[in-house]
C-alpha cells in the first residue's frame, strides 16, 4: 500500500524531476554566485572559496591514493591485517628461544666465574699448605672478591 502511494506521489510530480533540476542547475549556481559575492566580503569569500577547493582536492587526492594502494596490495600485507596466527606463534617461540639462550649464556658465565674463584681458592690453600701466611691470604681473598665483584657491577 506504501509503494504504490510513493509511486503515485512520483508520476504526479512533474516539478521537481532530475531533468528539470538539471536544466535548472547552471542558473541556480549564477544565483547562488552573485549573492555570495554581493554579500560576502572579498577579503572573507576569496580565501574561503580557496579552502573548500583546497579540501575538494585533498580529498579527490586521498581517494585517489587510497585506491592505488588498495589494487597494490600484496599477500604480506594481507596477512598482516588478518594477524596470521601462525606468525604470532613463531614471534613467541623465537621470544621464548632468545630468553632461554640468554638464561643458558647468564648460567655459563657465572659457572665460569665459581670454578675461576673455586680454582684460585684451591690454589691458595695449596700456597698456604707452603707459606705460612695463613689468614692474612684467606681475608685477601675475600676482599679481593668483594672489590672484584662491585668493580664489575659499576662498568655494567
Amino acid at each position: 500500500c506504501l509503494d504504490s502511494y510513493t509511486m503515485t506521489q512520483q508520476l504526479n510530480n512533474i516539478f521537481l524531476t532530475w531533468e528539470n533540476l538539471a536544466f535548472a542547475l547552471p542558473l541556480i549556481l549564477v544565483c547562488t554566485s552573485y549573492a555570495y559575492f554581493k554579500y560576502v566580503p572579498l577579503h572573507i569569500g576569496l580565501p574561503l572559496l580557496g579552502l573548500i577547493g583546497l579540501l575538494l582536492q585533498l580529498n579527490y587526492a586521498m581517494k585517489k591514493h587510497k585506491n592505488k594502494k588498495l589494487e597494490n596490495l600484496d599477500e604480506d600485507f594481507v596477512r598482516d591485517l588478518a594477524g596470521d596466527p601462525d606468525e604470532d606463534k613463531k614471534a613467541k617461540e623465537a621470544l621464548a628461544a632468545e630468553k632461554t639462550r640468554k638464561a643458558k649464556a647468564k648460567l655459563e658465565q657465572r659457572l665460569a666465574q665459581e670454578r675461576k674463584a673455586n680454582a684460585k681458592q684451591q690454589n691458595g690453600k695449596k700456597k698456604k699448605k707452603k707459606g705460612s701466611a695463613g689468614d692474612d691470604d684467606e681475608d685477601d681473598d675475600a676482599l679481593d672478591a668483594f672489590y672484584k665483584g662491585s668493580k664489575n657491577k659499576k662498568n655494567k
